[in-house]
């Protein structure tokens, strides 16, 4: 009966440290999403991406990397498709 009792406080001193653990961790992650920025909507970030386009001096070469990146896109799914 004794050594029951012992193994069900070791265990019980256990659960308190994992509790605090716990909740540390969870604090950190508030303090971390309370440092983030608001979610934004996919229109929204859509939207300020075309006027900071629009405000580019630069339009041709912006347009030129996203013509690019368009069309790589398939060849790079085909070759991670391949690899597999």
């Amino acid at each position: 009966m004794g050594d029951a009792m012992a193994e069900r406080g070791v265990v019980e001193e256990q659960l308190d440290e994992l509790q605090r653990e716990s909740l540390a961790r969870r604090e950190e992650l508030r303090q971390i999403a309370a440092a983030l920025p608001e979610a934004t909507s996919r229109r929204a970030l859509v939207t300020s991406m075309f006027r900071s386009v629009a405000a580019a001096p630069n339009k041709p070469t912006v347009a030129k990397r996203v013509v690019v990146k368009i069309l790589r896109s398939p060849v790079d799914l085909i070759r991670r498709s391949r690899t597999r």
